[in-house]
């Protein structure tokens, strides 16, 4: 995999790199558009999208061992949806909303516990303030900051009919407050204060944490026509404002991605105004898809974009030329990712992961085409080893003590020899059982009987007997040798 700079940045730090997985194992999801991802701590967790139809598997990749595999998931296990929000706090994951067929949309809320793949429809209580919950919709945000989520805008369906598709942008604010482990609590309407966001979909929002109190961001998004304003929610005062910013802005766009690394915000790709000088090109199209990268610093709010814009208008010629369907197409000639919009992204660390996504649609092929591509950005320049400095010693390594001989005595290897013996703890030999054939055919007594009747007194193996004369009784007890009468020989 090679790298590529997008561009130099003025500020003398690392350019951004894109580089390409080309290669891994497992199977692979198919390619698609509007589904979403999350990443808990190595791994990238995708659910939702669609191409020629809702995918209902939860795909998972592992950036480590480069990696995808279906994990067997199990419980209240939700029906595939699209542009749906997602939200990761921990090891869960909450999913809310989306398109679940052409022209239906749900307003059901999912909970994944990731550390065991178990799903739960959860049923948050509604607002207190006796107003409804959210409405069914899709093309939302929905973003976690501490225990809470919030639910921004989408398009909802106003039609009657089942089949009809009568479409309203929504601008509703509601809040959701999550239990500790797992759970929601439930719905809340936030009492805010200035003028909000316009009503939109296909936006983005991220939650930044850093200096001050914490914020929320949106950008972009779809009203009849694209967006390019920028909004801040300040969540200690619940007040919203258009912050000022500098440098140039991203063109006006949706359904395009953005994320948070450290103290920036990063900007990729979406549907953009087709430029003055593409529109031969764009086969009578007013808007076209783009791989344009753009950060926003949320300390100093400068923009800064990376790298020339790659329009998909500017490779149709060579993309008839290759072919139709989910087949690998040519690179853009900046390196990057090719121009898509309707993507995922997640961030791990300092890398941005991209994955899929639609450039557009074809007038010539009758359809829309998917990329299947992975990609991620390097934002930082990854930490190089320290180098080893090798320095000559100039005193002699001290030997343990239990080697050190004794002042004047020569050290040798006897020494040291004799030293570790010493050392070694002794080897103790297996106590002997005590000879007790004198026991034969004697009747054992306590130590005071033997005394108190004159028997012979053990200790240990010494048999004191004393000097005094033995009972008759000691007699048949300590049977006495006898000399044998001469001429007997004993027992023949």
């Amino acid at each position: 995999m090679d790298r590529t700079p997008v561009c130099s940045v003025p500020n003398g730090t690392m350019d951004p790199l894109w580089k390409k997985v080309n290669s891994f194992t497992g199977p692979i999801p198919r390619s698609r558009h509007g589904h979403r991802a999350a990443a808990i701590r190595e791994l990238i967790i995708v659910f939702g999208g669609g191409n020629e139809g809702i995918a209902e598997e939860l795909h998972v990749y592992n950036t480590v061992s480069k990696q995808w595999f279906l994990p067997a998931v199990r419980g209240d296990i939700p029906p595939g949806c699209a542009a749906h929000g997602f939200a990761c706090e921990g090891t869960r994951i909450l999913v809310f909303g989306g398109m679940v067929e052409f022209g239906k949309y749900n307003n059901s809320l999912y909970e994944l516990q990731a550390s065991r793949w178990l799903w739960k429809k959860l049923k948050p209580r509604p607002p207190k303030n006796g107003m409804p919950p959210p409405c069914p919709r899709l093309g939302h945000s929905f973003t976690l900051i501490g225990n809470k989520c919030y639910l921004f805008g989408g398009l909802a369906n106003d039609s009657e009919d089942p089949n009809g598709n009568v479409p309203r942008y929504l601008d509703d604010f509601y809040e959701l407050e999550l239990q500790s482990v797992s759970g929601v609590k439930g719905w809340n309407i936030p009492d805010t204060k200035g003028v909000g966001p316009w009503a939109r979909e296909s936006h983005t929002s991220v939650a930044y944490t850093g200096t001050g109190s914490p914020k929320l961001y949106i950008f972009g998004g779809m009203r009849g026509s694209r967006l390019d304003d920028l909004w801040q929610l300040d969540l200690e005062s619940m007040t919203w404002s258009t912050p000022d910013t500098k440098g140039p802005p991203p063109l006006p766009r949706s359904l395009h991605s953005a994320n948070v690394i450290g103290n920036k915000m990063y900007v990729f790709g979406g549907w953009v105004p087709v430029p003055e000088t593409d529109k031969p090109n764009a086969l009578g199209a007013e808007w076209i898809c783009t791989n344009s990268l753009s950060v926003l610093n949320l300390d100093t709010m400068t923009w800064q974009s990376l790298g020339p814009d790659q329009q998909q208008g500017q490779t149709v010629s060579q993309e008839d030329q290759q072919g139709q369907g989910d087949q690998e197409e040519p690179q853009p000639s900046s390196g990057g990712p090719r121009a898509r919009a309707g993507h995922c992204a997640a961030s791990i660390g300092s890398r941005l992961y991209i994955w899929s996504g639609r450039d557009g649609y074809r007038k010539s092929w009758n359809y829309q085409v998917c990329c299947k591509d992975l990609w991620y950005l390097e934002t930082e320049r990854p930490s190089t080893p320290a180098a080893v400095l090798l320095v000559k010693s100039t005193t002699t390594p001290q030997p343990h003590p239990a080697q050190v001989p004794r002042r004047g005595t020569p050290r040798n290897n006897q020494m040291s020899s004799q030293l570790r013996s010493q050392m070694t703890p002794p080897h103790r030999k297996p106590r002997r059982r005590p000879n007790r054939r004198w026991r034969q055919g004697r009747r054992r007594l306590p130590w005071k009987c033997q005394r108190l009747l004159g028997a012979p007194i053990q200790r240990g193996r010494v048999m004191l007997v004393e000097k005094h004369t033995l009972s008759p009784w000691d007699r048949r007890v300590t049977p006495q040798k006898t000399s044998q009468p001469s001429g007997h020989s004993g027992e023949q």
